[in-house]
């Protein structure tokens, strides 16, 4: 554990920063003195644009969607602030995994210190004393389509203020917000106010959580492929003539990918946004929401993922060979998940539909592009399994089992027993070495 605390401004929040902290390797993450002045000075805006005279501003004094052009008091923001959420925290199938939703706390974090959301400090603090403390807000897998996240992220702004109906996953424990606060001796409620819900749930924010998981597993696997190529090139190597060229290829088009959704760590995604002029600020509106890029970006990610699964199963169908055939489970196998990889790879982002009756006419599919990167590389993981599997049952491993230990020392399996057990086991150990994440909770 790291000796010091990471500061948040909005500008700097890396996908290495987001696992440390979601680790525990930091003290604590705090608001950076420079990004809660920003919002302290935008905030006193929106006040201002409260008074009995100030101009018409979408969603600081007036509603949302189709009450866009009904003005309201503040008194009645306050109140209609825990209703909001309900209509959007609607969602269907497994939880996402809790260091997932707990990841998008801290980014959404982040994004609000730029300052550009008009949203009071306190209430980033609150979101980071709900993190700090390995809190999760519990999600439904599905129901985003990428253009907002309005859904899971109305989840999490239920829980940041403490709604009586939010829920939240606390050292394994589902239970709800208000009892783990309690718990805890937090505020069981945070009274939301003007903007403070809009700015926390309009933009992609859980997508971009599944995508910075999606790029750390990404890490995680290519350095076990090397791992275990070492293993194999111990005995008698495996020469692929274009593999070399591919996995160069791979690497400079990860790199586009990483830097992409790092960006993306420092964004500003709600509407509106407050930016600076002579006499105070300006309320401007966008598409701001959008995170057409990151979807992208994950269906590149799946594209690499199926090139790289080809090369395992030949290593896979080789080994298996030279074996005369003893290794066919795991072959079969290893094609099943060649194949959910393969079926996983469809672009999602390419699949852009309107919605709203065409008021959204560009809806990327983000959420799912990231959702299937995502259970690409879980796939990938378990084909490297079985490939780990294969060579410690050829007989130039089992002669020389000191190189297996060598690469991979704290690995202890039984190599005598089935096949899948041997995967399974592997599959086991490789997910808590590496720390790899799943897309959903994992339930025994």
């Amino acid at each position: 554990m790291k000796d010091a605390n990471l500061y948040i401004d909005g500008y700097s929040l890396t996908v290495e920063h987001i696992i440390e902290a979601v680790r525990g390797e930091w003290k604590s993450v705090r608001l950076e003195a420079e990004a809660k002045a920003r919002c302290e000075s935008s905030r006193a805006q929106v006040s201002r644009w409260l008074g009995s005279d100030a101009p018409v501003v979408y969603g600081v004094n007036t509603g949302l969607g189709n009450l866009k052009d009904t003005a309201l008091s503040p008194e009645e923001h306050l109140d209609w602030n825990k209703t909001i959420p309900y209509p959007h925290a609607v969602g269907v199938g497994e939880y996402l995994n809790p260091v997932i939703t707990r990841a998008s706390m801290l980014i959404r974090a982040n994004v609000l210190s730029r300052g550009y959301s008009g949203v009071r400090p306190q209430l980033i603090e609150r979101m980071l004393e709900i993190f700090n403390h390995g809190i999760a807000p519990a999600v439904r897998e599905l129901g985003s389509t990428g253009l907002s996240d309005l859904g899971p992220l109305a989840h999490n702004a239920m829980v940041v203020g403490g709604l009586e109906e939010a829920e939240v996953f606390y050292k394994g424990r589902h239970m709800s917000a208000q009892a783990c606060f309690q718990e805890l001796g937090m505020e069981d409620v945070f009274p939301l106010e003007c903007k403070e819900v809009l700015s926390q749930m309009n933009g992609s924010t859980m997508t971009q959580a599944i995508a910075i998981f999606a790029c750390h597993n990404m890490q995680q696997l290519l350095e076990i492929e090397t791992r275990i190529e070492a293993i194999l090139n111990n005995g008698q190597p495996i020469i692929i003539d274009s593999k070399e060229r591919v996995d160069m290829a791979v690497e400079k088009a990860f790199d586009i990918i990483l830097n992409t959704v790092n960006f993306e760590n420092n964004i500003t995604c709600d509407n509106p946004l407050l930016f600076e002029v002579e006499d105070g600020y300006e309320a401007v509106m966008g598409c701001n929401c959008s995170n057409t890029q990151v979807g992208y970006v994950m269906d590149l990610l799946n594209f690499l993922i199926a090139d790289k699964a080809n090369y395992i199963m030949e290593f896979i169908n080789r080994l298996d060979l030279e074996e005369g055939g003893r290794l066919k489970a795991i072959r079969e196998a290893a094609t099943a998940r060649v194949r959910l990889i393969h079926s996983l790879s469809l672009p999602a982002s390419a699949d852009s539909i309107s919605t709203k009756a065409n008021q959204e006419d560009h809806v990327e599919f983000s959420f799912g592009a990231a959702r299937k990167a995502l259970k690409a590389l879980t796939a990938y993981q378990s084909l490297l399994s079985y490939l780990l599997a294969a060579a410690t049952k050829t007989d130039a491993v089992r002669k020389n089992t000191s190189k297996v230990l060598e690469v991979f020392p704290d690995l202890n399996v039984n190599t005598t027993g089935s096949s899948a057990n041997l995967a399974a086991s592997i599959n086991h150990y490789l997910t808590g070495k590496f720390d790899l994440v799943s897309l959903v909770l994992k339930t025994d």
